[in-house]
C-alpha cells in the first residue's frame, strides 16, 4: 500500500510538472461531456443511487473533487449538477489563466528580444541608417532655406574645448566647422568611418582619431581599460582641442569616457551617474556605471600631470 501511494504521488508530480494545460483541457472535456448527460442524471432518485451504482454515477464519483456519490433532492443534500457546474467554471478559469500566463511570458520574451535589438542598434553603426536620416532631414526641409547651424543629436559641452555628441551627419557639418571650429574628432566605434564624413574632415582640416571599442553589455562584453586610457590621452591633450567625442548614439561608450573625465575633475559618483543617466536615457546600463566607478585612473592621471593637462579648465 505504501509503495502504491509513492507511485501515485510520483505520477501526480509528473503530470503537474509535465503538462498542466493538457490536464486542464482533459478535465474540461470530461465535464462538458458530463453536463451534456445532466438531464438523464437528474432523473435518478436516491433509492436508485443507493441500490444501484450506475455507470454515470461511477463516472461522477471518479471526477468529483470530493469523491462523493451523486445525491439529489432533499434538505441538506448536495446538488451534484450544481457542484459539477461550479467545477466546470473553475476549470475554465484555470484554463484561461494558464493561457494568459503563457501569453504574458511570450510577450515578455518578445519584449526582451526587442530591447536587445534596440541595444544593438545603439552600439552598432549602420551606414544606411546614418545616410537615411540625413536624406529624411533634407526631404523634410524641402525648399526651405534654413541658415541656422544644427548640432548633432545628444550634443553637449563637456569642459574647456571638449564636446560630446552622437554620430555627426551631413546636416551637422557646418556647426562642427563654423561654430565649434574643431581640430579633432575622436570616434569610439570600430566600424569604418563614412566617406562623406572623411571628405568633410579633409576639406576642413579636422583630424580623426579612432579608438574602436564595444559597449559594456552582459554577459562578457566590456570596454578594455587600456583603450579608455588611450582615448582619454587623446582628449586631454590641448593640441587636439577643440575636440568632439562621439560613438553611435553618444550614450554609452561616450558616457563612460565622459564619466572618467569627471573622475579626473573630482566629481562625486552621484553627480557622475546622474549626468550619465541623463544622456543614456532611457537605456542606462548598470555595467557602464560600474565601469566608471571601477576604472583605475592612476595611469592617465600621471600622464596628465606630467604634461600639465590637469586641472581641466572650464
Amino acid at each position: 500500500m505504501q509503495n502504491d501511494n509513492i507511485e501515485d504521488s510520483d505520477t501526480i508530480r509528473e503530470d503537474s510538472n509535465g503538462s498542466r494545460i493538457d490536464e486542464i483541457i482533459k478535465r474540461e472535456s470530461d465535464i462538458i461531456q458530463l453536463i451534456r448527460q445532466g438531464d438523464d442524471l437528474m432523473t435518478l432518485n436516491e433509492g436508485e443511487l443507493n441500490n444501484d451504482i450506475t455507470p454515470d454515477s461511477k463516472f461522477l464519483n471518479h471526477i468529483s473533487p470530493l469523491g462523493s456519490p451523486l445525491r439529489h433532492g432533499g434538505n441538506g443534500t448536495v446538488n451534484d449538477m450544481d457542484l459539477l457546474r461550479d467545477k466546470f467554471d473553475d476549470v475554465i478559469r484555470q484554463f484561461h489563466n494558464e493561457e494568459i500566463k503563457q501569453s504574458g511570458t511570450e510577450s515578455k520574451i518578445q519584449e526582451e528580444h526587442m530591447m536587445d535589438a534596440d541595444e544593438d542598434l545603439d552600439d552598432k553603426f549602420v551606414l544606411d541608417d546614418h545616410l537615411g536620416k540625413s536624406k529624411k532631414f533634407y526631404e523634410d526641409l524641402g525648399s526651405k532655406n534654413v541658415k541656422e547651424m544644427i548640432p548633432p543629436e545628444n550634443f553637449s559641452h563637456v569642459v574647456g574645448e571638449i564636446y560630446r555628441s552622437s554620430f555627426p551627419r551631413i546636416e551637422n557639418f557646418d556647426f562642427l566647422v563654423k561654430r565649434l571650429q574643431l581640430k579633432s574628432i575622436l570616434v569610439l566605434i570600430p566600424e569604418e568611418y563614412p566617406v562623406e564624413n572623411l571628405e568633410f574632415m579633409k576639406q576642413s582640416g579636422i583630424k580623426l582619431f579612432q579608438v574602436g571599442m564595444s559597449g559594456n553589455k552582459e554577459p562578457f562584453v566590456n570596454i578594455p581599460s587600456d583603450l579608455l586610457t588611450k582615448a582619454l590621452e587623446i582628449v586631454l591633450d590641448p593640441k587636439n582641442q577643440p575636440i568632439l567625442i562621439h560613438c553611435n548614439r553618444g550614450k554609452h561608450r561616450t558616457g563612460c569616457l565622459i564619466g572618467c573625465i569627471r573622475k579626473l575633475q573630482n566629481w562625486s559618483l552621484t553627480m557622475i551617474f546622474d549626468e550619465y543617466r541623463r544622456f543614456a536615457f532611457p537605456k542606462a546600463r548598470a555595467l557602464d556605471q560600474q565601469f566608471i566607478e571601477m576604472y583605475d585612473d592612476t595611469e592617465i592621471t600621471n600622464i596628465a600631470k606630467e604634461n600639465s593637462w590637469l586641472p581641466l579648465q572650464w
